[in-house]
């Protein structure tokens, strides 16, 4: 065989075939002398003169990732699976590449019949092969057992959680036992507790913190007269409703989306959409509506689809929460198949370790941690676990087999749900169109069959087959594509994204630098020992992949993170900052806890909920601590710039979501109900370009329309005070289209992914990477393909260009303008209206005169200037601020 075949096995054969892990070659066998006389007779000889020229060590070739002078490389295989599978010559690539057999047809030069004969004989013996290469050595640890013990017996964040004694009151202020530590602390620091919050404050601080929407006016009534008479029963009330709300469950859930890195797509170069990733954003929603036990709402997204189920209802249920592990992104362009499954364990590894324990074990991937007791070989440890797990997150596959777009070097499958959707999203199709596709793909495989024979026969008049060969491949992945989402009878199947365990699990072997290309020794499956009590491990069974087990004690108390971790992240999102700010460290290079006692006894207190979020919201939000204003003391400020003492309420910016809702609310235009789906579903598995999704050149469009007072001039130029033909969304002056506005809304309205008229919560709207909504990207929005607990949060130009210029603002301003003038008769009352609905208060003295003296001074039209008042209060920034 010539270096130009072996260059051909790799670089074609083995591209369109699927992939599999190190994890799966099995360990060799010894074998008998007659078998090592036939392997050096006449198995190595034609190897070597024909193949390891590009495909060995000694050469320095690994073409396509494949090597083929040891065993284990040969087994392993290059980028895209095994090259020898024993005692299959079906699976052999290797063997189909060299009786040109393979999809792609190979060079003119074929072994001969008798060496052909030869290596079928081998592989059908099992592939015995005395060429055993010797193991990399490991890296030599930095980190002992020894050292791991002392972290694990001294730093605080791997310490069993400790009850503590509530301290005893210092004043009359507190109220509750959180009160009665933050006081405590508060006195030590020399430091007191600011003034209640205005009452009509708090409403809007618990509507926005619990449901992520304003307060209704009639509520603001209620409230300032309940909190009169009794404080405590007046925000019991309310947490108790809002709690029981499904907004709940949507503002809540979105926190969590944040954490887990959700996106509707892979990013990276290739980026595809994941049309499936909805169902587990529900999921997540219906979580926290139902208030499920954070321990089985981390189990099920690690192992839903191993814990027992009553019924395959909740078994499907299971298996959309293991979307958790599918939907990070991912370098579908990657050559190498061993190097994209390392790197998507390892991603699946980081997610989980940050995520749920607080710790980047991700860190110790290439070498030791630098900084916490984290190990290479724990990192190994539980690479294996997730190497043991297949991921599924791209196509169904059809009786044709796996589609997939050409620019996708990595293709995976999807999992069947066992129940149904009652109403399927999808395409559907009649018979004859199923039949149809049908009979284009014989049509097809007959070209290529005939494209094939051409090629191996040298015809010169096929110079040209390739790219139809291509461009026949690439119509014939499409129709499997369409088949493979529907039943025979051409409705939609119902698919989700997730995981299943392998069918084999193995340990992974140490990377030495974290290079596949070195191998040391196998790591065994097991959680990293720091986490560990002395003697303890998880148990793990050898034919399981050790993700339930995994599951299970990350889920429970035997985890001291877990809760920690989780309430410490409620705390966050209620008072503005955790009581460990760094949310996903709490490692040594994270800050430690300002209250320690208090975060350890919220820890279980949660557990003792059965693991209740709303029972956490409910304790913290009842706090005499919650209700402080934002007063500013500039002592305190001296001795806790940070207010980690908690000596005065967090100002808090509204989330982007938030804001984009609040102008929906305030405009009546709010649609509560769960849209079916996402808009990624409907277009199904793309690819998703830069031109396909708006142009960026719109940020330099709304820079040519700053401010309010400019865009009022340009109107009164343009007619000399008067008004032509108003538009929804957009304005027409003097008869002359405003082309800026106008250009914007063309493009934003083009963009089917970030429609100006859509009205559903903004945790609806579509999330494709690189591609985030600017009604929510320009507000610090959580960037999809990192794990954000804490979002960033900024004031800058752009926000204020968006408030003023954006189609969605104008188009809400009208709206929120038409409302005003449907409920109240005479401009007074449409201020008063217009500032309870925007900022939840009346206005003051002077912000009252401002109002009228605009409405009725601007120049414009009662319309337009109500519609110009609307706006600006939107682009004020109380109404983005929480006092």
């Amino acid at each position: 065989m010539s270096r130009i075949l072996a260059t051909f096995v790799c670089l074609f054969a083995f591209a369109l075939l699927p992939a599999a892990t190190a994890a799966e070659v099995d360990p060799p066998a010894k074998p008998t002398p007659d078998q090592l006389k036939f392997f050096e007779t006449k198995i190595r000889p034609v190897m070597v003169r024909e193949c390891y020229g590009c495909h060995s060590k000694q050469s320095g070739q690994a073409r396509g990732g494949l090597q083929l002078d040891s065993r284990e490389a040969m087994l392993r295989g290059g980028d895209s699976g095994p090259a020898i599978v024993p005692k299959s010559l079906e699976d052999s690539l290797f063997f189909g590449a060299i009786t040109h057999t393979d999809f792609i047809m190979p060079p003119k030069r074929k072994l001969s019949d008798a060496e052909i004969d030869d290596f079928r004989r081998w592989i059908l013996d099992g592939a015995p092969d005395p060429r055993i290469s010797k193991p990399t050595d490991s890296p030599v640890s930095t980190i002992d057992e020894a050292m791991v013990a002392e972290a694990r017996e001294t730093f605080w964040a791997y310490q069993p959680l400790t009850g503590s004694e509530t301290p005893k009151p210092h004043s009359q202020w507190a109220t509750t036992d959180i009160d009665r530590f933050i006081e405590d602390k508060l006195v030590q620091e020399g430091l007191q507790p600011a003034a209640d919050a205005e009452p009509k404050a708090l409403l809007r601080r618990l509507c926005f913190d619990l449901v992520g929407l304003p307060p209704a006016p009639e509520q603001l009534d209620w409230f300032e007269k309940a909190f009169d008479k009794s404080p405590e029963r007046a925000v019991a009330h309310v947490v108790d409703s809002l709690l029981d709300s499904d907004q709940f469950g949507e503002h809540w859930g979105r926190h969590w989306l944040d954490v887990v890195r959700y996106a509707e797509s892979t990013g990276r170069d290739v980026n595809m959409t994941y049309p499936q990733a909805w169902r587990y954003r529900d999921y997540v929603i219906d979580a926290f509506n139902q208030d499920k036990p954070f321990n089985e709402f981390v189990q099920e997204q690690l192992a839903g689809d191993l814990l027992p189920t009553p019924d395959d209802q909740q078994w499907s249920q299971n298996l959309v929460a293991t979307g958790f592990l599918a939907i990070g992104t991912k370098n579908l362009n990657e050559q190498s198949a061993l190097q994209f499954e390392a790197d998507l364990a390892d991603e699946q590894l980081d997610a989980t370790t940050r995520i749920f324990l607080g710790t980047s074990v991700a860190c110790a991937r290439c070498h030791d941690h630098k900084f916490d007791a984290i190990r290479q070989v724990d990192y190994y440890g539980l690479v294996g676990v997730f190497g043991s797990t297949k991921t599924f997150f791209g196509n169904p596959p059809s009786e044709y087999g796996q589609a997939s777009s050409p620019q996708q070097r990595r293709t995976s499958s999807l999992i069947l749900l066992p129940v149904p959707d009652e109403n399927p999203i999808g395409q559907r199709y009649t018979a004859d169109e199923v039949a149809a596709m049908h009979d284009e793909i014989a049509s097809i495989d007959e070209q290529l069959a005939e494209l094939r024979r051409e090629r191996a026969r040298g015809n010169s008049a096929a110079a040209n087959a390739q790219q139809r060969l291509i461009r026949l491949s690439n119509q014939r992945a499409q129709l499997a594509n369409k088949l493979g989402f529907v039943d025979a009878s051409g409705n939609p199947r119902s698919y989700c994204m997730g995981v299943q365990d392998r069918d084999q699990a193995r340990d992974a072997a140490l990377l030495v630098r974290g290079e596949i290309d070195q191998p040391a020794e196998r790591i065994p499956r097991e959680l990293p020992l720091v986490f560990l009590d002395e003697g303890e491990t998880l148990g793990i069974d050898a034919s399981s992949s050790g993700r339930l087990e995994l599951a299970r004690w990350i889920g429970s108390d035997r985890s001291p993170l877990t809760s920690r971790v989780m309430v410490n992240r409620i705390w966050h999102h209620v008072f503005g900052q955790g009581i460990v700010p760094t949310t996903e460290d709490f490692g040594v290079t994270g800050l430690p806890p300002s209250h320690p006692e208090l975060l350890d006894q919220l820890a279980i207190d949660f557990i003792e909920s059965d693991w209740s979020v709303k029972t956490m919201v409910r304790k913290m939000m009842l706090t005499r601590a919650y209700r402080m204003s934002t007063e500013f003391n500039r002592e305190h400020h001296e001795k806790d710039p940070d207010n980690r003492m908690l000596w005065h309420s967090h100002r808090k910016r509204l989330g982007a979501e938030s804001i984009r809702d609040a102008m929906l609310a305030a405009a009546g235009e709010l649609n509560t109900t769960r849209p079916h789906g996402s808009k990624v579903a409907e277009a199904g598995f793309v690819r998703v370009q830069s031109d396909q999704l708006g142009d960026p050149r719109e940020l330099i469009r709304q820079q040519l329309q700053t401010t309010l007072a400019s865009r009022v001039e340009q109107v009164r130029n343009s007619r000399g005070g008067r008004f032509g033909n108003r538009r929804r969304g957009g304005r027409t002056f003097g008869g002359t289209p405003n082309n800026y506005a106008d250009e914007i809304r063309a493009i934003t309205q083009a963009n089917s992914l970030e429609s100006v008229n859509e009205d559903h919560r903004s945790v609806y709207l579509p999330i494709v990477r690189d591609f985030v909504p600017r009604s929510l990207d320009v507000f610090d929005y959580a960037d999809p393909s990192l794990i954000s607990g804490v979002r960033e949060t900024s004031n800058t130009p752009n926000q204020a260009l968006y408030l003023l210029n954006n189609p969605l603002t104008i188009r809400l301003s009208e709206s929120f303008a038409e409302r005003l003038t449907r409920e109240a008769t005479t401009n007074k009352d449409r201020v008063e209206l217009a500032f309870r609905l925007a900022y939840g208060r009346t206005p003051s003295t002077d912000e009252r005169a401002a109002s009228h003296r605009f409405l009725r001074d601007s120049g414009l039209s009662p319309k337009e200037a109500l519609e110009a008042f609307c706006q600006s209060l939107f682009a004020a920034a109380e109404f983005r601020y929480l006092n």
